[in-house]
């Protein structure tokens, strides 16, 4: 029998490659929260404001980071262009900081901490 061929869906291409057209974007409003974070200040109304206004990309930032075996294989079925990758590299690298405070958010959304 001949394995089947592994795909990924069109819409998680296209939610990396609305990650790395609007990575400015993205990165300017991570540059806010981050801010307010190494302040000390609460930024679970921030990130979930991020996550109602492009889910998608939301996700796209948890897979970054807690995702990362299953986002990379994803990433070579789908034959994703190295700059998209290191884009995506950047901002793990550059947001870490954020990363508890996202895992967390996620939890509580699927109702673990509840």
């Amino acid at each position: 029998m001949e394995e089947e061929e592994k795909k990924v869906s069109g819409v998680f291409l296209g939610t990396v490659d609305d990650f790395y057209r609007g990575s400015d974007k993205i990165f300017d409003e991570f540059d806010a929260i981050l801010s307010k974070h190494s302040k000390g200040d609460d930024i679970m109304a921030d990130l979930k404001a991020v996550r109602t206004k492009n889910p998608r990309i939301f996700g796209l930032i948890d897979s970054i980071y807690h995702k990362e075996a299953e986002l990379e294989d994803k990433l070579d079925i789908g034959k994703v262009k190295q700059e998209q990758r290191e884009k995506m590299l950047e901002f793990k690298e550059r947001f870490s900081a954020l990363e508890e405070d996202i895992d967390l958010l996620v939890i509580e959304e699927i109702g673990v901490l509840r």
